[in-house]
Order: structure tokens, then C-alpha cells, then sequence
């Protein structure tokens, strides 16, 4: 018989471990690859891999200057979507959906028997509702528009919340009302003190708990594209966040409070987008302009900074001006995308190095030989600070050119841009200025670093989640 190893760490009884096994009874159960009248379905997104620099190092991390870097060079991410359509029947069409995903943490690499999981959605979602285009979802949801492949990057609605939405998908207008919520784990939306129980010793209750809400409206109107005729498609969408006050313990105290005020926010913009451009449905352009304020000029998963003397995020501003696209014409295929966006937080500081603009480009030319499909990307990023660097005391736009060789085997019957499960080999170079140097702290070794090197390989997949443009 084969000895046991019984050096291996072993799974523990929590949270985690219950997350696992729940993933692993949804992948045992017969699914079908996805289709409209599969009774359920499994789905995947990943991208896991090995890295290294001249060092054997294994960081192999995207030097970044913008808050959206090229995703060449992206670590270990893996989602499984389990769908299952329990009822069908003139008056409604029922789905459920759960979506797990995990971080980059593999037990073949760091030796540990854990993983970082999150419940990324998991809703049911009732559409054709009474044999009509509406439709209804509640719970957990990325609720998403189109992206900015390169980037990996949703330049105008990418909501994650707690919510609910009511909406029309039909044929050529679609459109949806959203209300979803976030509570933070942090003192910023939450916090628990010990009070002293009735009977004997303590209990925690909350003495903070406000919820952020975000009141979302999306109106696309399709316009051609049918047969391989030109498609275009006009997005409007809008969101408004609320926040209400709420007294803070200092120091664990129940007696002893700071105010939190409460506090808004506002987002609007507009997507244009072309597809079956020259004929071929993979190829498409879209174009994105947003303007956001207060909290709505932050990421709804993130805790604003710099406020104002209020302590609000009233006027802070974003904007941002996004474009993504791909073209095939013959062996030949180009993906590319770029944007600017322009960041001022709440504080009322004039001259406030946390107040930026920036601007981030690449391109991804790729030679389609059958599965053989060699590429190389060329990306460069840019941030030009409203203020001078804390460390060095000037001012100075930062920058990062990236040139990459990425040769790769690409799996279908006509590969292209999009086709995935793919194979590809990496090697890229990085140049950093010195205002982007500055930007690392004083201490960090990667301040003294102007070229990086990235050699990795690695594999990206998709499947069974509908998509297309």
C-alpha cells in the first residue's frame, strides 16, 4: 500500500473549507454546457500560471502608475459559475446562478492547504415575464456593461452589490432599475463595542451600521447589425449613492462618539458602440465618457479619502473618457484600448499631489497560423499629480512603457482575438521613469529598478457564460 504523507497540512472545519465542498458538489452534478434550454449549466473564467524575473524571482507584477494597469502580466484568478434553471413555463422563465471565485493562493505553490474564496454572485433571476421582455432578479450580482479588454477594466457601470433590479430586454431596447447595498467590514460603514449584559460579562452590539445604497438606470437602444449589416448601440446610464450618518466609538467607548455625516454621491455617462465592423462579427469599437461625484467618484468597494472638512465626499470628481476595440481582416488581428481620466478628490487643496490625470494605452497585434497565434503588445501609462511628491518634494509625470512578446497556441476552429482557451508564452519589458520610481516608497527595492523583466507562461480560459458583443 502507499504510504501516507503526514507532513501535509491538513483542511480545517470553517468557513473556507464549507466553500470549498460546496463548489466541489456543484461541479459534481451533471451540467451541460450553456444553452437556452439547458436545465442547468456550468461556466468558468480563469487565468493561472508561472512567472519569473532575471533573478528567479517569482513577483512578476505589472509596474503601475495609472489605477487600471495592462493586464498582461495579471496573477492567478479563477471563477466557476453553477447555473440551474428550476421552472419554465409561459408566465416565467426562473434561473439561479452562484459564482465562486478564488484569489491567487495555489496549495502547489505556497504549500498551504488554503485558498482565498469569495461568493462573487449568487441571485434568481425571473425573466419573460408573462410573455413579455421583463424580467426580475434579487441578490448578489456583478452587474456589468462591456469592458476594456486590455485592462481589464469596466469604464462605465460596474456595480457590486446586494440589490435588486426590474427591467425589458427586447429585441432592440433594453433597459433596467437597479437598487443595491454595501456594508463595508470597516469602521468607515461598521462597528462593534462590548456593552455589559444584563446577567453577567459582555456582548457586542453594532454602533455603527449605515449601508451605502446606489440607485442604478441603464437605457441601450440597438440600431442594424442583423446578417452581418453594421451594429450600433447607444448606452445611457446613471447612478445616485446615499450614505447615512452615524456616531463612532473612540476607543471602544459607548459614551465617547465622533460624527460621521452622512453623505452622497452621483454618476452619469454614455457608451457608443459599433459591431460587425467590415463584415465580421468580432470586430467592434466602443467609446465610453463619464463624469462621477462624491461618493460616486470612489469605488463602491472602497472607503473615500481626502475629504473635505465635514468630513464628506461632496466634491470630489472623476471623469473619464474609455475606448476598446478589436479588428480581424485576414491573419491578422488588433485588439487595443486606452483611457484618461481625471481625479480630484474632496478635500478643497488647490495644489494636492492625491489629485491626478491619467492616461493608459496599449495595443495587441496578433498573426492568426491556425492554432499558432504569435502576438506582442506595446502599453504605456502616464499620471501628471496636481501637487508635488511628499518624498522627493516635485512635481513630475510619472510613466511606464511596456513592450512584450507573446507567442501562443489558441484553441478553435478559427482563432481569434477572443478565442480562448489559450496557451501563450510571455516575455516583457518594462521602463520606468523616475517620477514613477519616486512613486515607491524610499526604502522599497523596487525604487531602484528603472527596467523590469517578466518571463512567464500561462493558460486563460473561458466558457458556458454567454457573452459576445
Amino acid at each position: 500500500m502507499r504510504p501516507v504523507a503526514t507532513n501535509w497540512p491538513r483542511p480545517r472545519p470553517d468557513r473556507r473549507a464549507a466553500l470549498a465542498l460546496a463548489a466541489a458538489l456543484a461541479l459534481a452534478l451533471p451540467v451541460a454546457a450553456r444553452a437556452d434550454d439547458a436545465a442547468s449549466w456550468f461556466g468558468s473564467y480563469g487565468r493561472v500560471g508561472l512567472a519569473l524575473d532575471p533573478d528567479g524571482g517569482g513577483l512578476g507584477k505589472q509596474p503601475a502608475v495609472v489605477p487600471f494597469a495592462p493586464r498582461l502580466n495579471e496573477g492567478n484568478y479563477l471563477e466557476l459559475d453553477w447555473g440551474y434553471r428550476p421552472w419554465t413555463s409561459p408566465e416565467a422563465r426562473v434561473v439561479t446562478l452562484i459564482t465562486v471565485a478564488l484569489g491567487d493562493s495555489f496549495f502547489h505553490y505556497d504549500g498551504r492547504w488554503d485558498a482565498d474564496l469569495a461568493i462573487r454572485q449568487a441571485f434568481v433571476e425571473a425573466s419573460r415575464l408573462f410573455g413579455t421582455p421583463l424580467y426580475t432578479w434579487i441578490g448578489s450580482r456583478l452587474d456589468r456593461g462591456d469592458d476594456v479588454y486590455l485592462f481589464d477594466f469596466w469604464p462605465l457601470d460596474d456595480l457590486n452589490t446586494f440589490g435588486a433590479s426590474v427591467g425589458w430586454r427586447g429585441e432592440r431596447l433594453d433597459a433596467s432599475l437597479h437598487f443595491g447595498l454595501n456594508r463595508l467590514d470597516d469602521p468607515f460603514q461598521t462597528q462593534q463595542v462590548a456593552v455589559p449584559a444584563n446577567d453577567f460579562g459582555a456582548e457586542d452590539v453594532a454602533q455603527v451600521d449605515r449601508q451605502r445604497s446606489i440607485l442604478a438606470l441603464r437605457v441601450e437602444h440597438r440600431y442594424g447589425g442583423a446578417e452581418g449589416a453594421l451594429g450600433q448601440k447607444v448606452r445611457l446610464y446613471a447612478e445616485l449613492h446615499g450614505l447615512p450618518a452615524a456616531d463612532r466609538s473612540v476607543n471602544g467607548s459607548v459614551t465617547t462618539t465622533e460624527h460621521l455625516p452622512d453623505d452622497a454621491g452621483w454618476l452619469v455617462g454614455a457608451q457608443y458602440g459599433l459591431w460587425n465592423l467590415l463584415g465580421d462579427g468580432r470586430n467592434h469599437l466602443n467609446v465610453w465618457l463619464r463624469a462621477a461625484g462624491g461618493l460616486a467618484a470612489y469605488d463602491e468597494l472602497g472607503v473615500p479619502q481626502s475629504l473635505d472638512d465635514d468630513r464628506r465626499s461632496v466634491a470630489a470628481r472623476e471623469y473619464r473618457v474609455a475606448l476598446s476595440g478589436n479588428l480581424e481582416v485576414g491573419r491578422l488581428a488588433v485588439m487595443y484600448g486606452g483611457y484618461a481620466r481625471l481625479f480630484v478628490d474632496a478635500d478643497g487643496e488647490d495644489e494636492d499631489f492625491d489629485d491626478r490625470q491619467d492616461v493608459a494605452a496599449a495595443v495587441r497585434p496578433m498573426l492568426r497560423y491556425g492554432l499558432f497565434t504569435p502576438g506582442v503588445e506595446a502599453s504605456i501609462q502616464a499620471s501628471r499629480p496636481n501637487g508635488l511628491n511628499p518624498r522627493t518634494q516635485e512635481q513630475a509625470v510619472a510613466r511606464v512603457v511596456q513592450l512584450a512578446l507573446v507567442p501562443a497556441l489558441t484553441f478553435g476552429d478559427d482563432p481569434g482575438s477572443y478565442t480562448r482557451p489559450q496557451l501563450r508564452l510571455i516575455y516583457s519589458i518594462s521602463l520606468l521613469n523616475q517620477a514613477a520610481l519616486d512613486r515607491y516608497a524610499a526604502d522599497d527595492p523596487r525604487a531602484a529598478h528603472g527596467t523590469v523583466h517578466f518571463i512567464g507562461a500561462r493558460a486563460e480560459w473561458w466558457f458556458g457564460r454567454g457573452g459576445g458583443y
